[in-house]
């Protein structure tokens, strides 16, 4: 998972330096982003807040955990809302309304209103007042005033008032009430800004609150590591969600797809022989799993490649070993079973081979632990799976015509990489990007469904479509047509993985204390 910051009024990227630093091991990307007017882009003007939310939704990357503070949590829950790119949500000191009205507590209108008087009459002293408002109640507060001032810029522009007067116009008290995303809220017990009756009220309409005792507005630079541990834990939490589709659903897509499969599946063929062709040449397994094994033709492959082998094909969908096993009948044995669920012996498995199978596992952890489990000491592991941008395509067009979603979630190929880690097992990655073309939406819709990879989403729209969404998609989807036809990317992770025999002792050591 990746993580972008937005910081708060009067401050820029600066304030997340003792956050970061608390987060060497992160292994996401980081996006520190400036508003306009402040930091790097300090000779910028303040835009409407529409053209703000877009310039800053450009900069989000994919599948990202959202972290706001104060002004900057106002703009990060309004981009979370509407961005597909946000996983989950954390503000630190951020009110639905920072102005207060008589159902919602905040600055008083009139002293708000006096102090964006002053920041146009006076900038420079009414930014030094404001440092020791967002100081005050805090526990650190005379080393934190000292941090603060010392980020004092060159020279204040007149942006900053525009910034203020947006700062007073947003109000997302509507947006929680009804707010999908995963997200925390996080508040100082001492806050003079934003006051800890806000937190009761958010947290009264559903919100997860967290507040910090001893602390001010600015929690993240006095108290970084107790934010850093909140940080984790949410963004743990986000990883252990309910998978967005059923296994069962899966099963039963891939089932009915069993006799259509192979002749629409060119794709699929070509990444099962190019991840086989990354077997070692003095390679030779006595036992092999074949997993994900659907029509048979990787068992195939991995008859002709180690004849002397012992195949296991394991899959999801019981209709697809039928097949595989009528038409295809090279395996030794064929087991009905889930991938995070192995009925396999422990170090039992010399090659585990999974080609484009395991997309449909949202528990990473657990899926590598049982791989790693079933491995034998020196053992291998080649895996082809799909990651972020695959079929964007398709996804950009549905995004013209309504929220739902129509095109399954990919887990970002760090995340496949931490999960191979946190299990002890050494891996190369590599992301390749494959382009089909199709004469029509028809035929590229035609053929997801007849290799059992379309939507299958628990929150994917119910019903029949109405000929003015289906003509509007089909229109959107047309724009992008090039001479070879409408393109479907598709982004493909390999991973080769190795059990160290040295390593297996101490690792089961540790996972089983």
């Amino acid at each position: 998972m990746n993580l972008a910051l937005i910081h708060g009024w009067g401050g820029d990227s600066r304030c997340w330096s003792p956050l970061l630093n608390e987060m060497k091991n992160f292994s996401g990307q980081v996006v520190s982003i400036d508003l306009p007017g402040f930091g790097a882009r300090a000779q910028d003007s303040w835009p409407d807040t529409e053209t703000l939310l877009a310039q800053l939704e450009a900069q989000l990357p994919q599948d990202c955990l959202l972290l706001g503070w104060s002004l900057g949590g106002m703009l990060a829950t309004q981009l979370a809302a509407v961005s597909k790119k946000v996983r989950g949500l954390v503000t630190i000191a951020t009110n639905a309304r920072f102005v207060a009205q008589r159902d919602w507590p905040g600055m008083e209108a009139e002293m708000f209103a006096e102090f964006c008087r002053l920041q146009r009459a006076q900038p420079e002293k009414n930014w030094s007042r404001f440092c020791g408002l967002e100081a005050r109640g805090d526990a650190e507060m005379r080393g934190l005033l000292k941090t603060l001032k010392s980020w004092q810029p060159l020279s204040i522009p007149d942006s900053w008032s525009d910034a203020l007067d947006c700062l007073g116009d947003l109000d997302n008290r509507e947006i929680l009430a009804g707010f999908a995303v995963p997200a925390l809220h996080i508040f100082g017990e001492g806050d003079a800004l934003v006051p800890v009756t806000a937190a009761e009220q958010i947290e009264h309409a559903g919100g997860k609150v967290k507040i910090i005792a001893s602390a001010g507005h600015c929690p993240h630079l006095s108290r970084p590591l107790e934010i850093v541990t909140l940080l984790r834990e949410f963004s743990e939490s986000l990883s252990h969600q309910a998978a967005p589709l059923k296994k069962s659903s899966v099963a039963r897509a891939f089932g009915r797809a069993a006799a259509s499969y192979d002749a629409a599946a060119h794709l699929q063929r070509a990444v099962c022989r190019d991840l086989l062709s990354r077997a070692g040449e003095h390679w030779s397994p006595k036992r092999i799993l074949d997993l994900g094994s659907g029509t048979g033709y990787g068992g195939e492959l991995l008859r002709k490649r180690f004849p002397e082998a012992e195949i296991i094909a394991l899959d999801l969908a019981p209709e697809m070993l039928a097949y595989a096993l009528t038409h295809r009948p090279v395996c030794n044995g064929y087991v009905a079973a889930d991938a995070e669920q192995l009925p396999l012996a422990d170090k039992s498995i010399d090659l585990v081979f999974s080609s484009f199978a395991l997309q449909w596992c949202y528990r990473l952890p657990q899926l590598f632990a049982e791989i790693r489990r079933v491995m034998a000491p020196g053992a291998h592991a080649l895996i082809s799976t799909l990651v972020p941008g695959t079929l964007y395509e398709l996804q950009d067009s549905w995004a013209t015509v309504d929220s739902d979603v129509h095109v399954n979630r990919f887990l970002p190929a760090e995340e496949w990489g931490e999960a191979c880690e946190s299990n002890g097992l050494e891996y190369i990655a590599s992301v390749e990007q494959r382009v089909l073309h199709f004469d029509s939406v028809k035929s590229l819709m035609r053929e997801l469904k007849s290799i059992g990879a379309h939507n299958v989403n628990r929150a994917a729209g119910k019903g029949l479509l109405s000929r003015e969404k289906l003509r509007r998609f089909t229109d959107t989807y047309e724009q992008k047509r090039t001479g070879a036809g409408l393109p479907a990317t598709y982004q493909v992770l390999y991973l080769q993985l190795v059990q160290r025999k040295g390593e297996i002792a101490a690792l089961d050591t540790a996972l089983s204390g």
